[in-house]
Formats: structure tokens, sequence, C-alpha cells
């Protein structure tokens, strides 16, 4: 389909090797020393002596190695090779400090690829920095954090994060959004995806930590609905082909951290996360005013999960599909497990506003509904 306000940049590199580098070639630089919150006697150190068999491993959210440069110089990216990192995703972020005591987060929560056990580099914008910290949040599988190889890398001259994919692996998903001839929106896939942009619908955050998503009332909508979205949709086989799965067959989970951060006028809802089967939506996650609710099929207020969330307020969201049960998690805690039996479903992330220009008013692009998707990761068992 058609693509409106796109803006097509390199696709980000993944390292084939040991010797992977950032999109410059930028230098690696010297570690003098590294050093780490725990671990299980697989020791720091094993990052850093060319051995794809060797690592370091700790467990728990929040877990870090950290790598002193020596001096302060200017760092611009960070190549992570992860244990058994081509059968699970692992979620981390990445901060600089001066001192190891005032630190900043350059890359926010993302997760590693999961398609291989080699390098993979993260680019962030250049700054002066005289130490590393890679923090870990576990993996699709368990809570440990495990890095057999690192490299940190000089300038590049690189902002870090031009395009959604920069922030979030994107691989197996296609996006909808808002713009298009009416009821055929712009509908972007890969390999397209892997460098697109559509500003203000489909963007990276300022903070480099997110992707915002933005529908606004007046937008597109597809045949089956009258409601605008800038969304995500699940795919398979590296973007080439839709998700469809069962409810009674595996083990599926899609974990993510959001936030809505803007809502339409008069008709104040939006959904952020969402289940799918051939037909309609399954569950999702739906915003209305302070009111955070989990749906159970057309029952909009099945389970009120908050009634005062503020805008802004990051939540991680997670549901857990299998053996003909669908458990939904806020913040860690399970809220709620529908029994259900369904197939042809797939998942879908993003800005799905629940108003249009006959409930909300202005119609314009001015009134919408907005999330900022910090992490996003899907697994099948």
């Amino acid at each position: 389909m058609r693509r409106t306000l796109a803006v097509a940049v390199p696709l980000a590199l993944l390292a084939a090797g040991l010797t992977a580098t950032p999109a410059t070639a930028a230098t690696t630089l010297p570690v003098s020393a590294v050093v780490a919150s725990s671990d299980d006697g697989n020791v720091p150190a094993n990052t850093l002596d060319g051995d794809l068999a060797t690592r370091w491993s700790a467990q728990g959210a929040g877990a870090w190695i950290r790598y002193d440069l020596g001096t302060s110089t200017t760092v611009g990216s960070i190549a992570l090779a992860w244990h058994r990192g081509d059968e699970r995703t692992s979620s981390f972020a990445v901060q600089t400090s001066a001192d190891a005591a005032a630190w900043t987060t350059v890359i926010g929560r993302r997760d590693s690829s999961g398609t291989t056990l080699q390098l993979e580099t993260y680019d962030f914008t250049d700054r002066p920095a005289r130490y590393v910290r890679v923090v870990g949040y576990g993996n699709t599988v368990n809570d440990w954090t495990s890095i057999t190889e690192t490299r940190v890398y000089g300038a590049d001259g690189g902002s870090g994060c031009a395009v959604p994919a920069d922030v979030l692996n994107l691989t197996n998903w296609k996006i909808t959004l808002p713009t298009g001839p009416a009821e055929d929106p712009d509908e972007i896939t890969q390999p397209t995806l892997a460098g697109f942009r559509s500003s203000p619908w489909f963007v990276t955050a300022a903070s480099c930590s997110a992707v915002q998503f933005r529908a606004a009332v007046n937008g597109t909508t597809t045949s089956g609905s009258g409601y605008p979205r800038s969304e995500l949709r699940e795919m398979t086989g590296n973007g080439a082909s839709n998700a469809s799965w069962s409810s009674t067959s595996g083990t599926h989970t899609m974990s993510f951290e959001e936030a809505f951060t803007a809502l339409p006028a008069t008709k104040p809802q939006l959904v952020g996360a969402q289940i799918h089967d051939t037909a309609d939506d399954i569950t999702v996650f739906r915003l209305e005013g302070t009111n955070l609710y989990v749906t159970n099929g057309d029952n909009a207020h099945y389970k009120l999960v908050t009634s005062g969330y503020q805008l802004g307020t990051r939540y991680r969201g997670k549901f857990v599909v299998g053996g003909g049960q669908v458990k939904v998690y806020y913040n860690d805690v399970l809220q709620t497990t529908i029994t259900r039996s369904f197939s042809g479903a797939y998942f879908k992330a993003g800005a799905y506003t629940q108003a249009n220009c006959t409930n909300s008013a202005p119609c314009s692009d001015t009134n919408y509904g907005q999330t900022l998707i910090y992490a996003l990761s899907v697994s099948h068992s």
C-alpha cells in the first residue's frame, strides 16, 4: 500500500560476528575494568575475552554490568552478544556516567532480536562518558541476564533513534496508520518498516527510549472499524506473513511497557494493546478517562485495573495465552484469567482511538489519542 509522510533511513546493522561494528565503523574503545552487581560464577570479565562460549550471568530485574573506559571519552554505541540469543529475547537498558554515581539512560528498556548468538549493535546519541552500564531485566524464558561478549564503540555521528525500528524490534510486525484513502489506510510492512517513520503518527520519542503512536479522530479507518489507529500487527517469517495462532495449542506471550499520553476530547477512550482473532478482539487494555480496563470480548468494563490512571504513567502489561485461557498481567500482577477457545489469533500494540468525528470534537489532527511504547516482545512455544 502507499506511504505518506515517510522518511527512509539506512537499516540498523545486525552484527555478523565478533568483528561487528556500528554503521560508521566507529573505534572500539578499550575497557580498563568491568564489574557487575552480582554473578553466578560466570564472571563479568568473560564478556571481554573474545569467546562466545563464556558469559556473565546474574539473576533478577535490575542486574547490571559496568564497563570503565578509564577516562572520559565520546561513546556512540554498544554491541552485545547474548547467551542463547538465537532462542530467546533478552530485555535490557543502557546507561552512561561520568562518575559511576549519576547515570543517564541512553537506550531505554528494549529487547534483543532473539535471532542470533553474535554481537548486535545498539546505537545511541554520541555523548561523553567514562562508564557504560548495561541493566538487565531477564529474558523470555527466565529472569536471568546473560551476556557472552560486549564491545563499546566511540563516536559515530548517529542520533541513535532515527526511526522506530531503532528503538523496538519490529522484525515481525507491520504498522497500520491513520493516513491514506477512506477505508484503505496506509500499511507498512517489512522490509520497508525497518527504515520507516511517519510524523507525528509513528516516530521515536525525544528521549530515544520509546516509540510514539498517535491516531487523530479524523484519521483514516479500516473497512472493519469506525475508529482510526496507529497500531502494530503481529507478523511471522521476518514480517512476510500474518501471524495466526490458537489459544488451545502452545503458549503465546506478549510483554510490553507502555504509557498513555493523550486521549481524544469528548470521548476520551483509547486502546493500547490487544489480542485479536479471525473475527474480533479477544481482550484489550483500554483507557477511559482515568479508568484502565481489561476487556473480555464485547464487555468493555470486564476488569477495572485502576481508577486513578494518570496520563504519562508507564506500566508493564502482559498477555499469556495457552490451554484455552488468557492470563492478563498489569505491573507483573495477574489481573484476570479469561477462559476462551479461539484461533487465527495475533497480538497488536499502539494507539487505537475509540473516538471519531461523529462523537468527538474538534474533528481535526489536534484531537487525538497517543501512547508511548518503551518495550515490546512476543514469544511462542
